[in-house]
């Protein structure tokens, strides 16, 4: 339909209808002449080049800042930690990285890895390892095909893995694992020695 169809359509209409709905049918006419000439305009333009935009990053939930400086001052006020000071740190540190869904690009991935490898070494600290199986459990979910590197490059996971399921591990996989040659020399050790 084109604007002068249109216009005559609304002139038709309005001779029939009575004043007060004669100013709602011209308002009318505007707002249809203007989709009009909006829609022809769109129609003669060459199409708009496509930017796609990550909505990943723009609707994520951050980690707590003051969840983190807590565990900062708490990590850093330890000299000699005791058993129940290791298990307080794991539980603050799961409790900030906990309830989030981290993607690979989520801007707080690298400190919620590293929050939760945290929360793994202080549990073995403590000596429970059934918490550290756990939490190492709940890393592997949140952080899937990821690790963490230690400052001899060797990893995090792989070791984890390591001291959380020893018996399971054969001599063959031992050797292929990327951890400090220092614990494998230790797990050998003890096998070698142990009475099975």
């Amino acid at each position: 339909m084109t604007l002068i169809s249109y216009h005559n359509l609304i002139s038709n209409i309005t001779t029939v209808l009575p004043k007060a709905t004669q100013v709602l049918c011209n308002r009318l006419t505007t707002i249809l002449l203007l989709i009009a000439f909006l829609s022809a305009c769109n129609m003669t333009s060459t199409p708009a080049s496509t930017i796609t935009v990550d909505t990943s990053i723009i609707t994520v939930e951050r980690m707590s800042t003051q969840c983190i400086t807590q565990v900062q001052t708490q990590q850093n006020a330890m000299n000699a930690p005791s058993l129940s000071q290791s298990v307080s740190l794991a539980n603050a540190a799961q409790h900030c990285v906990s309830d989030i869904q981290y993607s690979p690009k989520h801007p707080d991935i690298k400190t919620a890895m590293q929050f939760s490898a945290l929360a793994f070494v202080n549990y073995v600290k403590a000596g429970d390892m059934q918490a550290a199986a756990n939490s190492l459990a709940k890393f592997t979910t949140a952080f899937p095909q990821q690790d963490l590197l230690f400052a001899d490059y060797t990893s995090f996971v792989d070791t984890a893995t390591v001291l959380i399921k020893q018996s399971e591990v054969s001599p063959y996989q031992l050797t292929s694992l990327n951890i400090n040659q220092t614990l494998r020399a230790e797990i050998t050790r003890q096998r070698k020695w142990s009475l099975r």
